[in-house]
């Protein structure tokens, strides 16, 4: 395990709600102490080479007895809970492998690809009488694919997006109250340097962390160009270069 310390943090707040430095890692949440409404949970694991990784997580709190915790194990949080903060297979150690199922890998791999030649040998000999309706498909998903900008030096914005911020503002930018603000419609994005500075550099005192040391120019500007140019808006793409000039 190379996990030096787990820091949580709540909402906005700049102090960690408590930093955990050995296994298990855990934190206790407890609604009674929480106000109702949106709660994000900021997590961020250090390792031994001096990386580390942020999560955030979001949940509701109520006092109607319909609490619950979304993206935090599927808990109900009608009590306090112990929440894990680190994958099981991060923490455990590895079991040795068993040697039964590593003798019989060859023969599965053999029926394997068998069974894959046999399908594209089936498949060859209809190739012809699918063509028609494998056009046909195409013409249709041509006609109902979203448009999106084009991705900046071979990078791909919607996959950075899917990857990164997805989770937190929502696959089509919807976002989440106002813990993660709503992309889709958001005038904000007109300013490219603004959005540029954000993605590359986080905004402190807030759930946003700085993607700056973990993406490229040419990946900052592909997201960026996704978000502008995404669900309804029309605010154009950027270049790896307005990139570069404000790191």
């Amino acid at each position: 395990m190379d996990i030096v310390r787990v820091e949580v943090f709540l909402d906005e707040a700049s102090e960690p709600l408590a930093v955990v430095t050995e296994p298990p890692f855990r934190v206790r949440l407890d609604p009674a102490e929480l106000g109702e409404g949106v709660h994000a949970l900021t997590v961020v694991t250090y390792y031994k080479d001096g990386s580390s990784d942020h999560h955030n997580y979001v949940f509701d709190v109520t006092r109607k007895d319909s609490v619950f915790a979304g993206h935090i194990s599927q808990a109900p949080l009608r009590s306090p809970v112990e929440v894990d903060l680190v994958e099981a297979v991060e923490i455990e150690d590895p079991k040795p492998p068993n040697a039964t199922i590593y003798a019989l890998l060859p023969l599965v791999l053999f029926l394997g690809i068998a069974l894959v030649a046999w399908w594209i040998a089936v498949r060859a000999e209809s190739a012809v009488t699918d063509q028609p309706e494998v056009q046909t498909i195409a013409r249709s998903v041509a006609k109902v694919a979203p448009t999106a900008a084009a991705p900046a030096g071979g990078a791909d914005g919607a996959t950075i997006y899917a990857s990164n911020c997805a989770s937190c503002h929502g696959a089509n930018g919807e976002g989440m109250g106002q813990v993660f603000p709503a992309l889709a419609g958001n005038d904000k994005l007109a300013d490219a340097n603004f959005v540029i500075d954000v993605v590359l550099n986080g905004q402190p005192g807030t759930s946003m962390p700085a993607f700056g040391g973990q993406l490229s120019d040419e990946e900052v500007a592909a997201v960026v160009s996704y978000i502008r140019t995404s669900w309804g808006n029309a605010y154009g793409p950027v270049t790896a270069a307005e990139v570069a000039a404000q790191r």
